[in-house]
């Protein structure tokens, strides 16, 4: 045959009438997933609706934390080097507490790169940032309880940890059924000076 399979998802960036010229194959466009593909085959490469469909499952979001989360843990080193710079500007000394106050921030990266994943089709808004913002907001207070950090550092980390909890739920949006660029780009552009201006101020 001159036919080559090529996935559903992949049309945007071919060009079939450009690999027909170079290559004479002519290109047709299978199933989204790999395993509806002998079917197809037997269906005389005809595919049903439901070879079109994506469903995103929870296996499939699950699928996707790894590479969210280990980059984002790449960056505890550069976190506690912070940390311990602000413990001896503040106390002058090192104590163990630094270990107590690292906490939050990990659960900080835990709700944008694990829970949001997880969550995403029972979080309220359409928009990533403050699905990402509200789950931060949500277990910021739980894991500054969990450290037994001073009271006084609550409202600091709300403005700080959220952020950080909505930037990597954005980095989701282009594994997702329903976002598009341009809605992407406007998100990002509202989205990102709040998240620096509240940073910021914590």
């Amino acid at each position: 045959h001159r036919k080559l399979i090529l996935p559903q998802l992949g049309a945007p960036g071919v060009a079939a009438h450009e690999v027909k010229k170079a290559t004479g194959f002519k290109v047709e466009y299978g199933p989204i997933y790999a395993y509806d593909i002998p079917e197809y085959l037997r269906n005389g490469f005809q595919a049903t609706p439901e070879m079109r469909r994506v469903r995103f499952t929870l296996r499939e979001r699950l699928a996707l934390i790894p590479m969210e989360l280990i980059p984002a843990l790449k960056f505890a080193p550069v976190l506690l080097i912070w940390l311990v710079v602000i413990q001896l500007l503040r106390d002058h000394h090192l104590s163990a507490s630094i270990l107590r106050e690292i906490v939050p921030y990990f659960g900080a990266i835990l709700s944008g790169s694990v829970l949001f994943p997880i969550l995403l089709p029972w979080l309220p808004f359409r928009s990533f940032v403050l699905n990402g913002w509200l789950l931060g907001a949500i277990m910021i207070p739980l894991f500054w309880a969990i450290s037994g950090i001073e009271p006084g550092l609550l409202l600091p980390l709300l403005l700080l940890l959220p952020p950080l909890s909505a930037f990597l739920a954005v980095n989701f949006t282009g594994s997702t059924t329903f976002t598009s660029l341009s809605g992407v780009k406007k998100e990002l552009a509202l989205g990102v000076p709040v998240m620096v201006v509240s940073a910021l101020a914590g």
